[in-house]
């Protein structure tokens, strides 16, 4: 359809555009002026920590039950309150 001329462009193309985007978005200028500022990372101090022992382990499970079971509570109460409502 297009000839010889469009197949070689065509490859020119496919060829030279990557290199052409690792060249740009790969060099040092890019890195600094965009990447090296951004904090991809939370703060140590500030991340959640794992328990490690086993003591740790059942506090940290009787805590996450008793949060779930007070989720719950409140889910049903307002549940309870629009059944009562609607009636």
């Amino acid at each position: 359809m297009g000839g010889p001329r469009l197949e070689v462009v065509k490859f020119g193309f496919y060829v030279f555009f990557p290199v052409g985007v690792m060249l740009y978005f790969g060099g040092p200028d890019f890195y600094d002026k965009h990447v090296k500022g951004i904090k991809f990372w939370p703060d140590y101090e500030k991340t959640t920590k794992p328990p490690t022992t086993s003591d740790e382990v059942r506090e940290t499970m009787n805590l996450l039950k008793a949060q779930r079971e007070e989720r719950w509570r409140k889910y049903r109460e307002e549940q309870q309150q629009q059944s009562t409502d609607n009636k």
